[in-house]
């Protein structure tokens, strides 16, 4: 007797294993040459950047930058406000799960918390705490039975739903653009800050990463080198990602900014009213391929026995993305000395998960919004300030139904912020957020890898005709796989029909 099983290739994905690390990172910060001594710190910002992943042996070495932006009071007569942009490299070490080749990694990084002292005039120490998250995704594919070809063999397949990885990548997105000053904001001698947001991520149609760069630069004015000015601009962002199978079924896509350069141009009267910006985008994306896919799951022959070798896998039976929009308010306690508040010369958020936790009913997220301000004290004679905060958030997206069984990544994203001056020495701060939750919905099935021991059935003399009285759980399947005789015959010979399994007790002809 030949008994083929048809095979179809199915990719599996699941993550292996999920590390966190936090990692203290100390800077040494030298005041440039060309600028004056540090009199105090007003404020610092600072983000870490990934930029290499190389494995070892066992050993998966996560590498990048820290990009610190301190703005400082000098120690000169005119006590001017200036700035320093420095980065410094970093390196954590992660395990590489044993005995997996083919694994992608997917890296979070954030900066908790920073610490910026002044050692003397000319030197700085940072102390700066990074966070990493590292999953490893072990991407496999197994061969699943989903047809088996015999002499009066039978057989029974189910249909289910399967969304494969078709593609993981990432796609560098250089930015380079001309801005021009608003008409009544005065020529740049020095740019001081330049705070930068990626909002509004999506992927169109034909694979265009659309996005929003959200730019809040700080100058120094030609006209005046007491004085500070800022300037806000939003710059679209547009570009194919040229992926490799256009026939999928979804995309998920998370951009994270991984360098923004700004520095004054000249106009065509030789004024620097144009600020030149060239950055880099890294847009990583998962591109998933939902089948519907034929199972064998049991069978037999009426002639011979067999067992069909079975593999218990998890698969992914669904890819989506549950987005909801929130506000955070917050009132900001400022110190203004003996002074009040006066003017908010320029306000930078930026949004931090800090947890997620999946209980099968919904996803629990707290977050933390890190407040970057600048602002002035004084009536006749303005002083600035600055102060970097946080406002903490917590959040509750309820699931769609409950499915302990799902893996879930959470991203947040500020649409818009914006800031009122609420009294003497408090700023009200308001941000519009979105938290973005991809979901994989996973379920544990068993899949038919194999066909062993056929061998000729041993022959049992039954009677022509055979009542059986149906017991509960009873299916046709079963009974037929019992008696070893074809489904169709037993509704033929019955007056039944296969959507309807037979009522414990009901008496069933099985004719020889």
């Amino acid at each position: 007797m030949a008994v083929e099983l048809i095979k179809k290739p199915i990719s599996l994905y699941q993550v292996i294993d999920e590390q966190q690390k936090e990692e203290l990172v100390e800077t040494g910060i030298i005041v440039p040459d060309s600028k004056p001594d540090v009199l105090d710190i007003l404020a610092v910002d600072v983000s870490a950047v990934v930029k290499t992943r190389e494995k070892t042996g066992r050993v998966m070495e996560i590498g990048g930058e820290l990009c610190y932006q301190v703005i400082y009071r000098a120690d000169n007569q005119e006590q001017s406000i200036e700035a320093i942009n420095v980065s410094a490299p970093w390196s954590v070490s992660f395990s590489y799960p044993a005995g997996e080749e083919n694994v992608h990694t997917i890296v979070r990084s954030t900066v908790e918390h920073t610490d910026v002292e002044i050692i003397n005039g000319r030197k700085l120490g940072a102390k700066s705490v990074v966070k990493l998250n590292v999953k490893f995704l072990a991407v496999q594919t197994v061969e699943a039975g989903e047809n088996l070809q015999g002499e009066n063999v039978y057989q029974k397949a189910d249909q289910q739903e399967i969304a494969m990885i078709e593609d993981i990548g990432e796609r560098n997105i250089n930015i380079s653009e001309l801005l021009e000053l608003p008409n009544n904001k005065p020529a740049i001698e020095e740019i001081l800050y330049c705070g930068a947001v990626l909002r509004d991520v999506n992927v169109s149609g034909n694979d265009t990463l659309e996005s929003v760069l959200e730019l809040n630069i700080l100058y120094r004015p030609d006209n005046d080198s007491a004085q500070v000015e800022n300037a806000f601009f939003e710059v679209p962002v547009s570009a194919k990602l040229d992926l490799d199978n256009m026939y999928y079924t979804s995309l998920t896509v998370n951009g994270t900014i991984r360098s923004v350069n700004a520095r004054p141009d000249e106009d065509l009267d030789g004024l620097l009213t144009r600020i030149r910006i060239d950055g880099e985008i890294c847009a990583e994306y998962v591109v998933y391929a939902s089948e519907n896919v034929n199972l064998v799951n049991d069978a037999y022959a009426t002639d011979y026995d067999f067992e069909l070798e079975k593999k218990p896998v998890t698969v992914s039976v669904e890819e989506k993305d549950i987005s909801e929009n929130i506000q955070v308010n917050a009132n900001l306690p400022l110190e203004c000395g003996n002074d009040t508040l006066q003017e908010v010369q320029c306000v930078c958020v930026k949004p931090r998960l800090l947890s997620a936790e999946n209980d099968g009913n919904g996803i629990d997220v707290t977050g933390c919004l890190n407040v970057f301000v600048l602002y002035g004290t004084g009536s006749d004679m303005r002083v600035l300030r600055g102060a970097s905060q946080e406002v903490q958030f917590t959040h509750r997206i309820a699931l769609p139904e409950e499915n302990p069984a799902c893996d879930c990544d959470v991203q947040l994203a500020v649409n818009s912020s914006s800031h009122d001056i609420r009294s003497g020495n408090e700023l009200a701060i308001k941000a519009d957020l979105t938290i973005k939750a991809h979901l994989s919905v996973k379920a544990k099935i068993n899949i038919v890898t194999g066909v062993k021991g056929i061998r000729p059935a041993e022959k049992k003399e039954n009677p022509p005709i055979l009542i059986y009285y149906a017991q509960d759980g009873d299916t046709l399947w079963s009974i037929a796989r019992k008696y070893r005789v074809s489904i169709q015959k037993i509704m033929n010979d019955n007056g039944m029909t296969e959507e309807t399994d037979p009522a414990a007790g009901q008496k069933i002809f099985l004719i020889g």
